[in-house]
């Protein structure tokens, strides 16, 4: 993939990024800044030459890791068509709670299934990875409980479509060409996160992330990225009738652990 095309792609994704902010500029909107703590977990296990199985876990806290914001986990089953292109199929649980200035009303579950085509690509030494995954989501809606109208109880699940689309650079410090044990790098991403309602056509923006991380590969199969994540949330209608905006600064701590199961073959005897 040439230079030009990486820029064409980043020029677009940030046009895209910043197009509904611009458009929405004259309608009433309420901002809700938060500061949050993000522990993860990511590894890809190895079993076949084609087949991984992908395990995945976001323990997602306010308030600096005083309050739950989220939990989330994240399992799937990985095709390798080649060493630069990757399809994924998986499953989804989040838990939602309540935080912030302008918290939602009742604690809520969602289950997703999603569908993913990851596409890495070196450059020098820089590595692009390319992420596209579609997400069907099956979010819990609650009303108020007979017994007690304070808490909630589950009337039925809302279906809603959601697509993501997520560049990620890397690159290696000092002299070195690739990332390997022993050997920190510089990583950055940004998602963005497209909503479609039950008329499947585009409504807006739901959630933006951008992310610097620096990463150390500890080992073969083990890594640890620590940076700064900063997310926007889009909610309308979730701030007395106006447009809610959260705008969450995150420390996020991820650990990646990353398997080969595969049977090695034994040195041939002389």
């Amino acid at each position: 993939m040439s230079r030009s095309l990486h820029g064409s792609i980043i020029m677009a994704l940030v046009a895209l990024v910043l197009l509904p902010w611009t458009a929405k500029g004259q309608t009433q909107r309420v901002t809700d800044p938060n500061s949050n703590l993000w522990i993860s977990h990511w590894g890809d296990q190895r079993i076949h030459d084609r087949w991984s199985l992908h395990t995945e876990i976001h323990w997602r806290r306010a308030d600096m890791g005083v309050n739950w914001q989220q939990l989330l986990i994240r399992p799937a089953v990985n095709f390798h068509l080649n060493d630069h292109v990757l399809f994924t199929q998986g499953y989804s649980y989040y838990f939602n709670y309540q935080y912030g200035d302008h918290p939602i009303r009742y604690q809520n579950w969602e289950h997703h299934l999603y569908q993913q085509v990851q596409l890495t690509q070196p450059l020098g030494r820089i590595k692009f990875q390319h992420r596209f995954r579609m997400e069907e989501r099956f979010i819990a809606q609650l009303i108020p409980s007979e017994e007690n109208p304070a808490d909630g109880a589950f009337d039925h699940y809302a279906y809603q479509s959601r697509f993501r689309y997520r560049v990620w650079l890397t690159i290696p410090l000092g002299k070195h060409e690739k990332v390997e044990p022993g050997v920190l790098s510089a990583n950055f991403y940004d998602e963005v996160f497209l909503n479609f309602g039950d008329s499947q056509r585009l409504d807006y923006i739901q959630q933006n992330r951008i992310s610097a991380m620096l990463g150390y590969q500890v080992n073969k199969p083990f890594s640890v990225l620590l940076g700064f994540l900063y997310q926007t949330i889009e909610r309308p209608q979730a701030a007395n009738g106006a447009d809610l905006l959260e705008l969450n600064s995150t420390i996020h701590l991820a650990l990646v652990y990353n398997l080969d199961l595969r049977k090695q073959e034994l040195p041939a005897a002389h």
